[in-house]
């Protein structure tokens, strides 16, 4: 008798909308010219990618020229920070629960140009202290980057992005924001929010891996990673990766049309597993002002995370225990350390997609139970 297969690890990597698979499919037949080409062929793609450019700054209000495409969110990250400290930032802000790329960064950028760094805590609800921020603006003297996710990849925590972005503004600094598991469900516009700079991925929307995008306000500075071509005013060099945009392009405007009604699903959908949660005895869910789609909780245990992940695998349900980029660490995450979140305890991050049933959560939680009761 087969087992049912039942995927909760969203956000993680979403499967790829067909919508998305047809924009692929068809660049990959028809238009399939190298965008800087100036015949007929050419000049198809080109017409492709410069519609995706604007498609998306017409939703984040932006001017076009700000859009940059690229291979993915970290690749966006590194930009943004090379970009950012050649302006000449005197002072690096970033939280102790952000995305490993951003502190890879953030760190690179400390030891490279020996840039002080500043690493905010959080409480126990993974939620930063605003106090905190300014104290650490002040700290030192010239222009600082402040680097804060929009949403946690692994708590769904939602930082206060506008409160966030207007402080480090009238501090003169630059703010860089990961929006990557924000893209889905909250609203993005960095002129409103004071952002500079802000990175996305396409396959954490229903879209294709291997393409993502950067915001960079026309007023800052931009540094290419490498040299090679003029692709992307010379910041990204080497042809565009049409067919991904045109599937980053379709998964976009198919999330952004059905927003509302997919936010509304995922939310019956969580509260419905945060009602089967409420009967296991010992289980919390952790993070305050969450988004939606993320369920990050804790059940006592004994054994380690990796036996817990392997049971659920064994009865088809695919979770995580956090960032699929630190997959193959056997410690705890980070972001848990930077909480406090006490011992005893196996976290465990349940990331929900507008394919998910309410048979889906109902097998997920039959399947909890049991291994909570072990």
């Amino acid at each position: 008798m087969s087992i049912k297969k039942v995927y909760f690890d969203n956000a993680a990597t979403t499967p790829v909308d067909e919508s998305s698979i047809e924009a692929v499919l068809s660049v990959m037949k028809y238009s399939w010219g190298n965008p800087s080409s100036t015949h007929a062929f050419g000049r198809t793609s080109r017409s492709l990618l410069e519609r995706a450019r604007r498609q998306f700054a017409n939703d984040f209000d932006v001017d076009p020229a700000e859009i940059f495409f690229t291979s993915g969110a970290t690749e966006s990250i590194t930009i943004a920070f090379h970009s950012a400290c050649k302006e000449g930032v005197k002072h690096i802000i970033t939280v102790s629960t952000e995305h490993k790329a951003v502190m890879d960064a953030a760190n690179e950028m400390h030891i490279r140009h020996n840039i002080p760094l500043t690493i905010l805590p959080v409480n126990q609800h993974g939620a930063i202290d605003l106090s905190e921020l300014s104290e650490a603006l002040q700290l030192h003297p010239g222009k600082a980057l402040v680097a804060i996710m929009y949403v946690n990849n692994e708590t769904g925590v939602i930082h206060p992005l506008k409160e966030i972005g207007e402080m480090v503004s009238n501090y003169n600094g630059l703010f860089f924001c990961d929006c990557v598991q924000a893209a889905l469900y909250q609203d993005i516009k960095p002129k409103a929010q004071f952002v500079d700079y802000f990175s996305l991925s396409a396959h954490k929307i229903y879209g294709p891996k291997g393409v993502g995008l950067l915001y960079i306000n026309k007023a800052r500075e931009k540094h290419a990673l490498w040299r090679g071509g003029s692709q992307e005013r010379s910041l990204r060099p080497g042809t565009e990766n049409i067919p991904g945009i045109a599937g980053f392009t379709a998964a976009w405007e198919k999330a952004q049309k059905n927003k509302d009604a997919n936010q509304k699903k995922v939310q019956l959908l969580a509260n419905r597993l945060l009602e089967g949660l409420s009967q296991i005895k010992g289980a919390k869910r952790n993070g305050t002002s969450t988004a939606s789609h993320i369920v990050h909780l804790s059940i006592p245990s004994n054994k380690s995370t990796s036996a817990i992940l392997l049971e659920f695998d064994l009865a088809g349900v695919a979770l995580s225990a956090g960032s699929a980029c630190q997959s193959g660490s056997h410690q705890r995450s980070h972001v848990v350390e930077a909480m406090g979140l006490p011992k005893g305890y196996v976290e465990l991050r349940i990331s929900i997609g507008k394919q998910n049933t309410e048979d889906d959560i109902d097998y997920l939680l039959t399947v909890l139970h049991k291994i909570a009761a072990n």
